[in-house]
């Protein structure tokens, strides 16, 4: 979108809403306990409690320093400013936090992304998580990300409006590789020896 129409839609209606929608949906996979209609590595997350403590404790360890900017500049001070209005962004979006949980995601999927939410001066005022299994990078001929597909919508998000995330990216797909792949069938196997009682 053009400055000029960003600029008008700022004046007149204020900061941008999100893009992403909860048109219709009544659940979030976070609030189902419906486990045969999650997706596999997400539901193992959810499931077993070896996979969640390793995935959170990994995350927790990668992360808790937690987000600082850090000036490698000749002359820092002549930059502090600099500095400061990044640190104070980081902590209006909650970069922190967000960091934690795209670990997670990432570690879960092997993808993940947020929505850039801006303020009404085009700054970043939240980063929304999006579903990491509606959101797919969209990449030309030449490898190029030209925009990302979220819900089945092509285009849906420009490459500058996603904070993306892979885990083990070893393709040029910009698709990662889910941690829980590996121990799937580790961890159906008890559920298959012991299953519950209807």
């Amino acid at each position: 979108m053009s400055g000029l129409l960003r600029g008008l839609r700022r004046v007149l209606w204020g900061a941008p809403a999100p893009k992403a929608k909860r048109y219709g949906e009544t659940s979030t996979p976070t609030s189902s306990t419906y486990y045969r209609g999650m997706n596999e590595d997400y539901r193992w997350f959810r499931q077993d409690e070896l996979v969640r403590k390793c995935i959170v404790s990994n995350a927790y360890f990668a992360t808790t320093a937690g987000y600082e900017t850090i000036l490698e500049a000749e002359n820092p001070e002549k930059y502090r400013h600099v500095e400061e209005k990044i640190d104070e962004l980081n902590k209006t979006a909650n970069m922190d936090t967000a960091l934690f949980v795209a670990q997670v995601k990432r570690s879960v999927y092997g993808k993940t992304g947020f929505e850039i939410v801006l303020d009404e001066d085009e700054y970043p005022r939240q980063l929304l998580s999006l579903q990491s299994t509606d959101l797919k990078p969209d990449i030309d001929e030449d490898w190029t990300l030209t925009g990302y597909t979220y819900k089945g919508k092509k285009g849906f998000y420009e490459p500058e409006e996603v904070l993306y995330f892979t885990n083990l990216q070893l393709e040029a797909n910009i698709l990662g590789l889910s941690d829980i792949e590996p121990v799937r069938s580790i961890c159906q196997a008890p559920h298959e020896l012991f299953p519950r009682p209807l």
